[in-house]
């Protein structure tokens, strides 16, 4: 009995293993894209809809996504570990027209950011939003990063080599790290921490 729970135990490992490596980058786009929306209310809204997984199967069929993948400049190790995926808003597309007020439940509205970035551990399936997004888990990436890198390469890393020698086209890291880390959220002196969902700002006019 010990051997068979055994066996079960390790098909089971393996079967979760093949799940995470072949974690879908388009249906964790559309996942966190949605959960990332806002519950604005408009005049005339129906207040029985809900985000629920309906609404998320309506938004999900809806949009067709296509991104952009990014690659490390990486003089680190771990290079095929992470990835990067990138998603102008601009190109998302819809595969029909809107009927009534659709829009207003499965709309993405965006200010000055038009950019979303995700990364994906491709080991574990684990996402982390790096910029564009209302949350942003840069710092929680690094941690994985460098517990992988101590794992994998037998030795520690530091932050400071990690911002020296690992980059990836599109994003700032050493921004993300001081941002992220400063004691109040400021996009102006950290603009790698700004939001799709971020408003335009109105400047006065040049006399």
């Amino acid at each position: 009995m010990k051997k068979i729970l055994i066996i079960l135990f390790f098909i089971s490992s393996i079967n979760s293993l093949n799940a995470q490596k072949n974690t879908d980058p388009v249906s964790l786009f559309k996942m966190m894209l949605f959960l990332d929306k806002d519950n604005v209310v408009f005049r005339g809204m129906d207040t029985n809809v809900v985000k629920n997984d309906s609404l998320y199967d309506v938004f999900r069929d809806y949009y067709n996504i296509s991104f952009d993948t990014l690659k490390p400049n990486n003089n680190l190790a771990l290079r095929d570990y992470f990835q990067f995926y990138r998603l102008d808003i601009r190109k998302l597309k819809g595969n029909r027209k809107l009927q009534n007020n659709e829009a207003q439940y499965i709309g993405i509205f965006t200010g000055t950011m038009q950019e979303y970035i995700l990364a994906m551990n491709l080991e574990t399936g684990i996402c982390y939003r790096l910029q564009g997004f209302r949350g942003n888990d840069f710092l929680m990436f690094l941690t994985d990063f460098k517990d992988m890198y101590k794992e994998k390469e037998q030795k520690p890393l530091s932050n400071s080599t990690f911002l020296k020698k690992y980059n990836v086209d599109g994003l700032d890291f050493e921004c993300l790290y001081k941002g992220l880390r400063a004691k109040d959220y400021d996009s102006e002196k950290y603009p790698c921490l700004k939001r799709c969902s971020d408003p335009f700002k109105a400047h006065a006019p040049i006399r």
